[in-house]
């Protein structure tokens, strides 16, 4: 009885045709769940991840950090001999450490996280991208998972070196817990604000003031972040465990929802015009709104130290996002492809609660104002408890004058919000009109409605101070102005609100013949093209090896 050996020519032919001699059956399994696991990995992730820690950026820059943190070892110990072994050491070395670590993960990798988008936009491999079945949003998150693994391979490299820090007492543990999580975070941060920007240069003249926007951006955010922990280094934690908890808490998902904000827009800015870009960065708003309020409500438990500045700076923030979305919705273009008409709610019922995500300017405008007057209104009734704690008596004398800012935005935004439309309306109708230009068109339109009326009152008082009057209702800085004073007329204030009242109520009854389109049915071949591609690309995961001819190549650039 022979037993037949095979060749290794054999074999190597039978793993190139997805084969196995003699192959257990639990194997076989083992292999088809790895070959699913790897193909649902981003392959954007495995690319820019490959590429980048081969490229010199990355070499450079992580030999130059091993060099710097074991040059900062000898140096920062020797020039604290001999004190060293009796004297709390921590905060000298740990300083020098952060300065070294903080370099890459809050300057270097946003950067060049920043560069690769760009480099794929300018160089014009994301359109053959967008032939593939990769969508923007896997683009994007490719991009920021390799500048999360860079991250991670710095951290890892420099632990050692903090560790060692540690040991030389003078720093706890929970502030050093503190600082590297505020490190990690606020490095993914910027890596999505500078990801975010990478679309925008759309020509080449505008790379280089969108370069120097990035590296502005940036360079605040290493100085701020800098601040925190330089004092926390040197003078410790000031909080106590709980309000630690809820610091980090409230910062991991403020910059969470934030981050999907920016993510979403980024995505949107690389979908074609006939895809809905506007359902995921309406609802991303919504879920960072939510979590605003949610941050908002549990400091009130930790007293007013912690409540009082954070329920303002969120009121702020909230008021300033709003403003830019809405700006932005308000330039969106108000033509429905059939691709965007086929998502739409299909039922009444659906119809009446997800019409306001469906894209278009005077949906964007309507959900932008009613989101807008909730976050008034949730935030103003924070602000009223926040003046009843213990430690915020004097706050009371100052909440009129907030509320009257408050309940004053609401309107303006409305009648700059129309000015806004009325002038992209006037420019789509000659050139292509992105929705960032609803900014720029903001800012104009709350120019002139300031600037006009007191430029008239100014002329028909032949140029002399005159006092402020009903023709100055426009005239938002003024308005407000007198309102902080306490000297704006009550009657005034009733005049502002109708007036935005009434332009709200007005839009929102014209509001039918722009949400008339139905749903279209899809067509049975576009489901049946689906279905087969689907089929297809589950066979492949199960029968096609990932790399068959054992080359392990890939392209300089997708």
């Amino acid at each position: 009885m022979s037993t037949t050996i095979p060749s290794a020519r054999d074999i190597n032919l039978a793993a190139i045709l997805g084969e196995s001699p003699a192959e257990p059956a639990w194997l076989r399994w083992v292999d088809r769940v790895a070959t699913r696991a790897g193909d649902a990995i981003n392959p954007i992730l495995v690319k820019e991840t490959r590429q980048a820690l081969k490229s010199r950026q990355f070499v450079v820059t992580f030999s130059l950090l091993l060099f710097a943190a074991f040059a900062w070892t000898i140096v920062g110990s020797l020039l604290m001999m001999p004190q060293i072994y009796f004297q709390p050491s921590a905060p000298t070395m740990l300083t020098g450490y952060y300065l070294v670590l903080a370099v890459p993960m809050l300057l270097v990798v946003p950067l060049a996280a920043y560069r690769s988008l760009e480099g794929e936009i300018d160089d014009g491999t994301l359109e053959l991208l967008s032939v593939t079945s990769l969508t923007p949003s896997q683009i994007v998150l490719g991009k920021l998972g390799s500048a999360a693994l860079q991250m991670m391979l710095y951290f890892v490299a420099l632990f050692p070196c903090v560790a060692y820090a540690y040991s030389l007492r003078g720093v706890d543990l929970p502030t050093l817990g503190v600082l590297m999580s505020m490190l990690i975070i606020f490095g993914l941060t910027l890596t999505v604000v500078a990801i975010f920007f990478a679309p925008m240069a759309t020509v080449r003249s505008s790379q280089v003031s969108t370069l120097l926007m990035v590296m502005a951006f940036l360079m605040a955010g290493e100085f701020a972040t800098g601040t925190i922990a330089f004092a926390l280094i040197q003078g410790g934690n000031p909080l106590t465990a709980s309000q630690t908890g809820f610091v980090l808490f409230a910062v991991l998902m403020f910059t969470t929802t934030f981050a999907a904000v920016l993510l979403m827009a980024t995505a949107a800015q690389l979908t074609p015009e006939s895809e809905n870009r506007s359902t995921g960065i309406r609802i991303s708003l919504l879920v960072h709104q939510l979590a605003v309020v949610v941050i908002a409500s549990m400091s009130l438990s930790y007293g007013f130290a912690i409540a009082g500045p954070l329920v303002a700076a969120l009121t702020a923030h909230l008021l300033v996002t709003w403003a830019a979305a809405g700006s932005m919705m308000s330039a969106e273009s108000p033509t429905m492809t059939p691709r965007i008409r086929r998502e739409l709610p299909g039922t009444l019922m659906g119809r009446l609660l997800f019409v306001w995500f469906t894209p278009g300017p005077a949906t964007g405008m309507i959900f932008a104002l009613v989101n807008l007057g909730v976050a008034i209104f949730v935030m103003g009734q924070l602000h009223d408890r926040v003046t009843n704690l213990p430690d915020a008596y004097w706050l009371g004398l100052w909440w009129s004058k907030l509320q009257a800012l408050l309940l004053l935005t609401w309107p303006y935004l409305c009648v700059a919000f129309i000015g806004v439309r009325a002038i992209i309306s006037v420019l789509r109708s000659r050139n292509t009109v992105r929705a960032g230009v609803g900014m720029a068109a903001l800012a104009v339109v709350l120019l002139l409605m300031a600037l006009v009326p007191y430029s008239i009152g100014l002329h028909l008082n032949d140029y002399r101070p005159y006092a402020y009057s009903d023709w100055q209702l426009t005239n938002w800085i003024w308005t407000m102005n007198l309102a902080i004073t306490d000297q704006l007329p009550r009657r005034s204030m009733i005049l502002v609100i109708g007036i935005g009242a009434f332009a709200f109520i007005a839009n929102l009854l014209f509001l039918g013949r722009v949400v008339l389109p139905q749903r279209l049915v899809t067509p049975k071949r576009v489901i049946e093209e689906r279905q087969a591609r689907r089929r297809q690309s589950s066979r492949d995961a199960i029968t096609m090896p990932a790399d068959p001819l054992g080359l392990g190549t890939e392209p300089e650039s997708i």
